[in-house]
């Protein structure tokens, strides 16, 4: 019996033991992540004592069978007993430290009362952050402000460190409005330089802008984000309250596929001011909606006229025919030609010419100097949705043709012999004297639609005028100029344009005709070998003006706001009202106008704004007209732009974020996007 008790007496002593040391990690646990919170080590210290009393106990008194459930009581429930009631009583609010603080940070912030705040103790600052249990905010603030970072604080002493305290070393930094005054700046130079917005976040940039003002905060990629959207929605809503007061809308429309691959649809407006000024912005470059067919992209440019209200203002769309050139065996020797190799090649010959060249002509001693700086030319491929691209490949062509024959020679005398095929290869692709000859001759055809392409993609005159005299002129250069053409293939190019050339352009373009008839230079339309259709764009037009005339919806220019106080103003009224003197039939009087001369320097803009006082009515009409463009150039230079933008390395950017940095960029000169974002 005795050793049956003994040896309960000994397991109740280890469970007693294994229970405090228990209690007495848990409590260490709670100390450590308390940190130095007086409360959890008072409760320590209790918890403790009580189990070192429990277990002093036992070991001075005989324990019995009968003792047992009085120790277990003694164990467990008085002590949570005694806890509880202890630390209801001791117990002090809650602390939110929850790691020591062994980060450089807090040698620079402290607690506030409630550590719910820290706060920064260098002189003149006292900046107040939240405490989220992170010191991130305390390092962005210290290395944003005042220029404190962890090797600057573990570089200097205490001593140092205190001298970085003082006030003089304290960059306050601008209020609000200021800060936000320079944020636009950024946000212009990012989207007008077609620049990352990851570029505020760059170390580099960031130093170059504290260069300039160490007391702007430069922002982040998401603020900069923020921002632009507020630019873009009040750029169009801007746009569209400048659209209620214009009657009459001309669009340009094209599709273009990124680097991406993604197709896009860019869209532009064209219209002319009060002053017959033209006005041209960007409405939407969106992605294609998929599937790409007929009926979902017109319900989406339905869905687009509808959202920027000018669905019942549209008068016209100029879109792209998307027809392609061919350049015949020079586009295989144009793509050999383009390897980065034989670019390197290309000027080595180039260079070795010049040489020549210079010897032959002068002793320089600074020959080589200047041989080395001399511009070496590439080839120019030509791409069927560019422009006379097919003229200026050709054109480069025949402008590098000596180096082309060296780079050929120089193959294949090389004792390589992959090289030497290289060379025969080029051979091959070479053109003959007579294909020369051939390209020579087409450059002489294609080079008057270079020079038309170029006077119908103006944007600071009317365009729309100038089509069919341009096509007369094209029509007549190529019966009449090119008849002592020497190659059989030059002729077959001739008569292939000059049949297309008919083909599309002998049924009328009734806009572009009333376009003409709209620029004082050709307004008798003589051009028109048919007087019957001379005769049926004259009615159309006079039943539009007697049509206006009759809804009165123009008014007679007011001059009423003379200053009569002035020792001349009456004089001015009076003068101003004689030559303003209403004319009974505005539609004859400008067809018994004499016709201006035919030459590039007359602006039927600027005719217009001067004689639009003496024409109420016409004048209007002639803005409808004069505003639409001759051709969807504008969609390509917007195309152009966006290849800056979407680049190879940046095919990842939301379709809406780019849609929204070129609407900006685009419509900056027109409408103060940034007014209202300030």
């Amino acid at each position: 019996m005795a050793t049956t008790t003994r040896n309960k007496h000994k397991q109740i002593l280890k469970e007693a033991e294994e229970a405090a040391a228990k209690e007495r990690s848990s409590v260490q646990e709670i100390a450590d992540e308390s940190e130095n919170d007086s409360s959890y080590l008072y409760e320590s210290e209790i918890l403790l004592e009580k189990s070192f009393i429990t277990i002093q106990e036992i070991n001075d008194n005989t324990i019995s069978d009968a003792s047992i459930s009085d120790l277990n009581i003694i164990i467990n429930d008085e002590v949570e007993v005694n806890k509880h009631s202890l630390l209801m009583k001791e117990r002090k609010p809650p602390s939110k430290i929850t790691k020591p603080k062994t980060s450089w940070v807090w040698k620079f912030f402290q607690f506030n009362d409630d550590n719910t705040k820290t706060i920064c103790q260098i002189n003149g600052c006292e900046k107040m952050l939240a405490w989220c249990g992170s010191p991130s905010s305390m390092k962005t603030h210290l290395s944003g402000m005042h220029k404190i970072t962890k090797a600057i604080a573990m570089r200097y002493e205490e001593e140092e460190l205190e001298n970085l305290k003082k006030p003089d070393n304290i960059i306050n930094p601008h209020d609000s409005s200021k800060q936000k005054s320079l944020t636009k700046n950024v946000i212009g130079f990012v989207i007008g330089t077609v620049q990352p917005l990851s570029i505020v976040e760059d170390p580099d940039f960031i130093n170059m802008i504290n260069g300039f003002d160490e007391r702007y905060k430069v922002p982040c990629i998401k603020t900069l984000k923020d921002r632009i959207f507020t630019a873009y929605e009040i750029g169009k809503n801007t746009l569209k309250s400048q659209f209620m007061q214009v009657q009459d809308i001309s669009l340009t429309l094209d599709a273009w596929s990124s680097p991406a691959h993604l197709p896009y649809l860019g869209i532009t407006a064209h219209w002319l001011t009060s002053k017959f000024e033209p006005q041209e912005v960007l409405l939407s470059m969106e992605e294609l909606p998929y599937p790409h067919g007929v009926i979902e992209i017109q319900e989406h440019l339905f869905d687009l006229f509808y959202e920027w209200g000018i669905d019942s203002k549209i008068i016209a769309i100029v879109t792209d025919n998307g027809s392609n050139e061919l350049i015949g065996k020079c586009k295989h020797l144009i793509s050999f030609l383009s390897a980065d190799k034989k670019k390197q090649q290309l000027k080595e010959s180039q260079i070795y010419l010049y040489r020549q060249q210079a010897m032959q002509e002068t002793e320089d001693k600074d020959l080589e100097r200047k041989a080395e700086n001399i511009i070496c030319l590439d080839v120019i491929k030509a791409n069927n949705t560019r422009w006379n691209s097919t003229l200026y490949a050709f054109q480069r062509l025949i402008i590098l043709k000596p180096a082309i024959q060296m780079l050929k020679a120089s193959l294949m005398s090389n004792t390589n012999s992959i090289t030497r095929k290289e060379g025969e290869k080029l051979e091959v692709l070479c053109p003959t004297i007579y294909e020369w000859k051939v390209i020579r001759e087409i450059v002489e055809l294609l080079n008057p639609f270079e020079e038309a392409t170029r006077l119908l993609s103006g944007i600071n005159y009317p365009t729309i005028g100038f089509t069919y005299p341009i096509m007369y002129n094209l029509r007549e250069r190529l019966e009449t100029e090119f008849n002592l053409l020497e190659t059989s293939e030059a002729s077959e190019y001739q008569n292939a344009i000059l049949e297309d050339i008919i083909a599309r352009w002998d049924f009328p373009q009734i806009l572009c005709l009333k376009g003409s008839f709209f620029d004082p230079r050709f307004k008798s339309l003589d051009f028109i070998n048919s007087q019957e259709k001379c005769n049926q764009i004259i009615n159309q037009l006079k039943e539009e003006y007697e049509i206006l005339k009759q809804d009165n919806t123009a008014r007679l220019p007011d001059h009423n706001d003379t200053n009569e106080s002035t020792t001349m103003g009456n004089f001015w009224k009076k003068k101003n009202a004689k030559i303003t003197a209403p004319i009974k039939d505005e539609f004859q009087h400008y067809l018994n106008v004499t016709e201006l001369p035919a030459l590039e320097e007359y602006d039927s803009f600027s005719w217009w704004s001067t004689n639009k006082n003496q024409y109420p009515i016409l004048h209007q009409i002639a803005m409808k007209y004069l505003s639409i463009p001759a051709t969807s150039v504008t969609s390509e230079r917007l195309f152009s732009d966006a290849k800056n933008l979407i680049t190879p390395q940046r095919t990842r950017l939301d379709s809406f974020l780019i849609n929204q940095l070129m609407f900006l960029k685009r419509n900056r000169n027109y409408v103060d996007i940034f007014r209202e974002a300030e």
